[in-house]
Parts: structure tokens; C-alpha cells; sequence
């Protein structure tokens, strides 16, 4: 289990397409960096355990594997199944693990790090457990480099979040009407275009940033509005 912590030039939440070729661990442990056949390499974050770490805290991790992936093991005679966790028992394993952390101790463990990051408020935390940089800051650092690449990863990040949205809508406009464009990709990057800004605006109606870039894509494609 891994969590992105980008730094190289082409950024996402997963590698683009292939398998991955080779993967190495940085010295501490804590990273792991791999390589894909889309020629790509990604730096993720890893929870890693030390003699400093209790029994309760693997077993709590134990717990956070599981509600991640909503199930768990039942041991059956000599078998074991995977059973499907409820969505209460999925909220129950997350809240016992956020009540560890109501008063973090002042030096936590790479592991603890990382279990206190995974069930806190996803607007407010940093964008990877050993990150010191927010979700916010690094979606205003995306909107900032613009390119459809990084606006893309910032909407998987937070789908929701309008200026993300209508800044993708721009840019694939301009891609919409390059010199160097595939037909089929120029008319397929104009309907996305029109239908992320027109999303923004629903999303944020009152957001000025928004709008101005609604309307900027309306001109450039000659969209007809209602």
C-alpha cells in the first residue's frame, strides 16, 4: 500500500499504461520508487515498521488494511475466507484508529505517521504521509503549472474542486485548437472542453476565476449557450 509522492516530470496517481518494470526501496525503507514500460518512474511513500513500533500498532494497521479494502479474513476450519465488511464496521475501524491520534505523541513513528494520515480529513491533510505540503498547496502548485497533465492528476485528487476543473476545460481548449492536433483528439479535447467548464460553473456559480474561464472557452470554440 502506497501513497504518491511525485517527483518527477510527468505526474499521476498511477503509472499510465504497462506493467511495472522494477521497483526499488530508498535507503530508510521509506519510498519506493518503480518503473513502468510508459516510461515513467513514481516515488511513493510506504508505511514501514521499527522496534519502536507496539503491538497494538500492527495489529491497528492490520485493521486499516482491512477497512481499506473492506474485507476481512475469517478463519473457516482450517481455511480462511474473505468476508465483506459492513459500511459501519468499515467506519467503526477507522474511528478507533483516528481516536489513537486525538493527542498525537510528539515524536510518532514512520508507521504511526502513516495510519494517523490515512484516516484524517482529506481536505486538510498533506497530499502523502511524509509530504509536509497540503492538498490544497499541491492543487494550487497543479493549477499553477497548468499543463493537462498535472490538471489531470489534480482531478483525481479532489473531482470536485471547480477552478481544477474549469482549468482543464481551458487548456483543452487550446489543445482543441493546436496546429499539431489529431482530428479525432482535437474534437474529442473540444467536447471535454465545453463539458468541464460548463461542470465548473455548476459547481462554483458564484466564482468569478470560474466563469471568466467558462466564458473564455465559449469564445475560443464558438460553443452556442443557452
Amino acid at each position: 500500500m502506497g501513497y504518491p509522492y511525485w517527483q518527477n516530470k510527468r505526474r499521476a496517481l498511477k503509472h499510465q499504461w504497462g506493467g511495472v518494470k522494477s521497483a526499488q526501496f530508498s535507503p530508510d525503507g521509506q519510498r519506493v520508487m518503480t518503473i513502468s514500460e510508459d516510461e515513467t518512474a513514481r516515488l511513493w511513500d510506504v508505511p514501514t515498521m521499527t522496534d519502536q513500533d507496539i503491538r497494538e500498532d500492527i495489529l491497528l494497521l492490520a485493521d486499516l488494511a482491512e477497512a481499506a479494502g473492506g474485507v476481512t479474513l475469517e478463519t473457516v476450519g482450517e481455511g480462511e475466507n474473505l468476508k465483506l465488511l459492513t459500511p459501519e464496521q468499515v467506519i467503526a475501524s477507522r474511528e478507533k484508529i483516528a481516536a489513537k491520534f486525538l493527542e498525537p505523541p510528539l515524536k510518532m513513528t514512520p508507521l504511526q505517521r502513516f495510519m494517523e494520515w490515512s484516516v484524517s480529513d482529506r481536505r486538510s491533510r498533506t497530499i502523502s504521509p511524509l509530504s509536509q505540503v497540503t492538498v490544497s498547496e499541491w492543487l494550487e502548485n497543479r493549477i499553477k503549472e497548468g499543463t493537462v497533465e498535472e490538471l489531470r492528476a489534480a482531478m483525481q485528487v479532489d473531482p470536485a474542486n471547480a477552478r481544477v476543473t474549469a482549468h482543464l476545460g481551458r487548456r483543452l481548449a487550446d489543445y482543441a485548437l493546436g496546429q499539431g492536433a489529431d482530428r479525432d483528439e482535437a474534437r474529442r479535447a473540444r467536447g471535454e472542453a465545453d463539458f468541464l467548464t460548463s461542470r465548473a460553473q455548476k459547481l462554483a456559480p458564484e466564482n468569478d476565476e470560474v466563469k471568466k474561464l467558462r466564458d473564455e472557452v465559449v469564445k475560443l470554440l464558438e460553443l452556442k449557450t443557452n
